[in-house]
């Protein structure tokens, strides 16, 4: 086993794996010292490593000392070759491949390098420099269609900067198979909060300012000060936008259930209600 791959286990799968894949994708190999394939195909996934270095990380099961791992990802034939994203199952292999096609089918799903246009957009837009990276994205674009990375943060981009339709417009152009994906789910739903603001009269009433807040707070991705606007206007009236404020809580809910201290909001819902 080179360097650039380690072997894992059940004691430290969630964190290298599961929680690793929050920050790079991380390629996992299921595996047997009996089975042929997978010797076949092991120097190939080390290459991947070395190739996509900083890119992905490459880590190895061996089903044999770990049949717990293996049956909860049920795996039957081995080599077994899952990749994780965001902490979930993102593709899958069965078998040994040639180098070619393992590239192939991995590229797509990898970070860009550090120095693409990609990756200059999302700097620019982390220094809260819209329009550098909509420029970026908008050239990178022109040149490639398909790259649905560059739509997808463009997309984000146009929502943060106010013009929802332009980010409506831009995940709709996203592939089926990406729909579902957590960062777009999340693009959804804060476009939700976003054209449901534009109804909302915040100076028509103190109901009315309360669920503005919480749906600009939401649309920003502020979900601690949407929750509390939000949670304030249940206490204060069931009967608004018929439990609107209630409705748009749970949505702030499946915007990041991982955001610290979405729990909490949730228990103080439910005593609300109840």
């Amino acid at each position: 086993m080179g360097e650039l791959v380690r072997a894992v286990g059940r004691a430290d799968f969630q964190a290298e794996v599961l929680d690793g894949s929050r920050q790079l994708p991380v390629l996992v190999d299921f595996w047997a010292a009996w089975c042929g394939p997978c010797k076949a195909l092991a120097p190939v996934l080390e290459r991947m490593a070395e190739a996509f270095s900083g890119r992905l990380k490459v880590v190895k099961v061996d089903t044999e000392a770990e049949p717990e791992l293996a049956a909860q990802f049920q795996i039957r034939s081995i080599p077994a070759v899952m990749l994780f994203k965001d902490g979930r199952l993102a593709s899958q292999f069965v078998g040994a491949q040639p180098e070619g096609a393992v590239r192939k089918w991995l590229e797509p799903q990898l970070p860009p390098p550090a120095d693409g246009p990609l990756a200059r957009a999302r700097d620019a837009w982390r220094r809260g420099d819209g329009a550098a990276a909509r420029a970026l994205l908008q050239s990178a674009l022109a040149t490639d269609e398909a790259d649905h990375d560059c739509r997808l943060l463009l997309a984000e981009v146009e929502l943060g900067s106010g013009d929802a339709a332009a980010a409506g417009q831009h995940l709709d152009a996203l592939p089926p198979d990406r729909q579902f994906e957590p960062a777009v789910q999340t693009l959804k739903a804060r476009l939700f909060f976003g054209e449901e603001l534009a109804k909302v009269d915040a100076d028509a009433s103190d109901l009315d300012a309360l669920y503005a807040r919480g749906l600009r707070s939401a649309a920003g991705g502020h979900l601690a000060d949407a929750a509390e606007a939000l949670l304030a206007l249940v206490e204060r009236s069931r009967a608004y936008r018929d439990d609107g404020g209630r409705k748009a809580l749970l949505k702030v809910f499946e915007l990041n259930p991982d955001e610290p201290g979405i729990g909490d909001y949730r228990r103080r819902l439910a005593r609300l209600l109840h």
